[in-house]
């Protein structure tokens, strides 16, 4: 929600080559396909251990890498391909242990693209929710996150705002079946011992009514090809497209 309008613009309306690939944006990727082996493993019946959840990872980087060609991966200090492959089979081997890995109630949908109209003038709302389950009392969206450290409940109500919009999609669903929709972000430390974390995202209707003219606003900024740069010292550092960026220019 927070994007920057000219980065969003060297992404999706010029399709501009990035300068590098951040090695946190394909570690991140790479951990989703193998959650999502694990999740469709248990819909099917199926285990997965944790050397199947590690060749899933290796795949995904593998399928990136071919994907960016010679676009180049820059890691944080320390890092390489082998130190984050063995953060990954901690990360995973502590969610394999975790009651996330063995979620109570029916797996409905495993990073599956829904679709929501938020209001009639807008586009669709298409997103990619990572997990959706079903108990008695409740459906449940989960959307999953690494990170270098714990995150606490104002941290995930902070940034719930994309979450709670993907919420929509599965209102209609949960009326149908008379079962309020409730949104959690899972998170899973990049630690010598992983954490794994699930932490409630409330929302209200007045939440909603303010996301949904934010995404007004910003399709409008979009028609009218308004894709002013939005400068800030945490995302600009590591922003791919920094080279090509007016503020940076000269």
């Amino acid at each position: 929600m927070r994007t920057c309008p000219r980065k969003f613009a060297f992404s999706y309306v010029e399709r501009a080559r990035p300068s590098f690939v951040p090695a946190t944006l394909r570690f991140g990727g790479s951990i989703h396909a193998a959650l999502e082996l694990r999740y469709r493993c248990r819909l099917e019946g199926l285990t997965a251990t944790p050397e199947a959840l590690l060749s899933a990872y290796h795949d995904a980087w593998r399928r990136e890498h071919q994907r960016d060609g010679d676009i180049p991966v820059r890691f944080n200090k320390g890092d390489d391909t082998d130190t984050l492959a063995a953060l990954a089979d901690r990360m995973l081997r502590s969610f394999l242990d975790s009651p996330l890995a063995t979620p109570k109630g029916t797996i409905l949908g495993v990073e599956e693209e829904l679709r929501v109209e938020l209001v009639p003038d807008l586009p669709d709302l298409l997103a990619r929710v990572d997990l959706v389950t079903m108990t008695d009392e409740s459906l449940f969206v989960i959307d999953f996150k690494t990170s270098r450290s714990r995150w606490t409940e104002p941290k995930a109500q902070e940034s719930g705002d994309q979450l709670v919009l993907y919420g929509r999609t599965v209102e209609e669903l949960g009326r149908t079946l008379g079962l309020p929709v409730k949104l959690h972000f899972a998170i899973i430390t990049k630690a010598k011992k992983p954490v794994i974390q699930l932490l409630p995202v409330p929302t209200d209707p007045t939440r909603v009514a303010a996301l949904t003219e934010s995404v007004s606003q910003v399709w409008r900024a979009i028609q009218t090809g308004n894709f002013y740069p939005s400068p800030s010292p945490q995302n600009c550092t590591s922003c791919p497209f920094r080279s090509r960026c007016p503020v940076f220019a000269g």
